[in-house]
């Protein structure tokens, strides 16, 4: 089985996978936390379902966090006995990054351009929404053109949350109303159709960029409320980016 690991800003979310995705777990980025400590929230959940360590024979790592790298590294070589594959910009992929520095791609972007290049034949536009949002753009021919970066929705929600000392915290999902009827209901519903706003407008000015139509894919975080709002995200997939880091895993084992 392959054991696939995304560690994001926020979130670090797991899987694996027996041909198809057979279980995945997300926790807390903890930067903290030392190779036992790893090892005995994963041990505990393989315990619980039941899942065999001797079963998995690869393992990729998807970082944006490098200071948990090593820590990462040590539980997988002493805990599971594998050397594990950090994806980079250099690990076979299946796409061609054409951008003017090919490193500085975030891992996380190159296994969700490498899903849908994999399974889809006219290009796709990739809306991935995280600690950050990106828009990452493949082409039919499986390259990987570029994208753009925005504030995320969390980020917003705490930074609004902290400098208004009227204002409250508060969980953001799809407002029936877009005219609020009270405080909390008017910031529900400024943030969340500003957000679909602001990425449907990202991704209307890039469209006029390419010479294709693209399938446009959300991914991540508050995402698929945002599709069902938005004028041009036409599918939802929370995996997405897991499906990639296995597809490369496919390729390098």
């Amino acid at each position: 089985m392959n054991f696939v690991v995304d560690i994001g800003n926020s979130n670090t979310v797991l899987g694996l996978y027996n041909g198809s995705l057979v279980k995945r777990w997300r926790i807390a980025t903890d930067r903290n936390l030392t190779v036992d400590d790893i090892s005995s929230k994963i041990f505990a959940l393989f315990h619980f379902y039941e899942i065999d360590v001797k079963s998995i024979d690869f393992c990729i790592i998807s970082s944006v966090v490098p200071t948990w790298n090593h820590a990462w590294e040590r539980f997988t070589i002493d805990f599971l006995g594998i050397k594990p594959l950090f994806l980079t910009h250099s690990v076979k992929t299946g796409i061609t990054i054409k951008i003017d520095n090919p490193a500085e791609l975030g891992a996380d972007r190159i296994a969700n351009a490498a899903a849908c290049a994999a399974k889809l034949d006219g290009g796709a536009f990739i809306i991935d929404s995280g600690t950050a949002i990106t828009l990452d753009v493949v082409s039919p021919d499986r390259e990987y053109l570029g994208g753009a970066i925005m504030p995320g929705v969390m980020i917003s929600m705490d930074a609004i949350s902290a400098k208004t000392a009227k204002l409250p915290r508060f969980e953001l999902d799809k407002p029936q109303l877009a005219i609020g009827k009270s405080t909390l209901a008017g910031l529900k519903s400024g943030i969340f159709y500003g957000f679909v706003g602001m990425v449907d407008r990202v991704i209307r000015e890039s469209l006029k960029e390419v010479g294709f139509k693209p399938k446009v894919i959300a991914t991540g975080g508050l995402a698929g409320a945002m599709a069902t709002a938005s004028d041009y995200i036409t599918e939802y997939d929370r995996d997405l980016t897991l499906n990639g880091l296995n597809i490369i895993a496919n390729l390098n084992r």
